[in-house]
């Protein structure tokens, strides 16, 4: 499941809810053959399902703007078209929209058996492939997907593994470059590339 499109349905969920709503919160559910993000409110006017990605309307703009300017969002209408998109070019179905009720939910659908049949993202490496432990993807996709830095302490902290275990991890970060070391001393930190 591409990382992009359930962080875009959580910060729309975030964005667009109905707020008067107190008895329903957002909510994600992961499934062994999809995921879920649901929340309260129904699509506001003008959206209907038919018109959603090609038009849009903010229920919430100041939310909608909080999240725009800490980017988690790009821009307004976009977001749909390019979970449509990903999904595609992951070799997944597009997603389903859909108003249940009160309550408006996406659901990504995962690929069933035909798992060994997707389609790689171009340009996307399978962490695993160059060796990494779960520790390394975990901080790798930290790094990347929402701009953390690790020194030696943080990292101990995170995954509660001695010095020599985290600095091990975090070498062997670097050497397959997708994390370089800034700094020197006490101040160094892993950063991604």
């Amino acid at each position: 499941m591409p990382y992009a499109v359930v962080r875009e349905a959580i910060a729309n969920a975030v964005a667009h809810r109905d707020y008067d709503r107190e008895d329903v919160e957002v909510r994600v559910s992961v499934f062994a053959d999809r995921i879920e993000v649901q929340s309260p409110g129904r699509l506001p006017a003008p959206l209907t399902l038919e018109t959603l990605g090609e038009e849009y309307a903010l229920r919430n703009r100041v939310i909608a703007e909080l999240l725009f300017n800490i980017r988690y969002i790009e821009r307004w209408n976009t977001g749909i078209r390019r979970m449509r998109q990903l999904m595609r070019a992951h070799g997944l179905p597009e997603p389903v929209f859909q108003e249940i009720g009160q309550t408006f939910r996406v659901t990504f659908l995962g690929p069933g058996d035909n798992i060994l049949d997707l389609i790689p993202e171009v340009g996307v490496t399978d962490l695993r492939a160059l060796g990494l432990n779960e520790r390394q993807v975990q901080a790798l996709a930290l790094m990347v997907n929402e701009g953390k830095e690790f020194n030696n302490q943080t990292f101990r902290e995170l995954f509660g593994v001695t010095d020599r275990t985290a600095l091990r991890d975090l070498t062997a970060l670097v050497a397959t470059k997708y994390v370089r070391r800034v700094g020197e001393g006490r101040k160094i930190l892993y950063v991604a590339t």
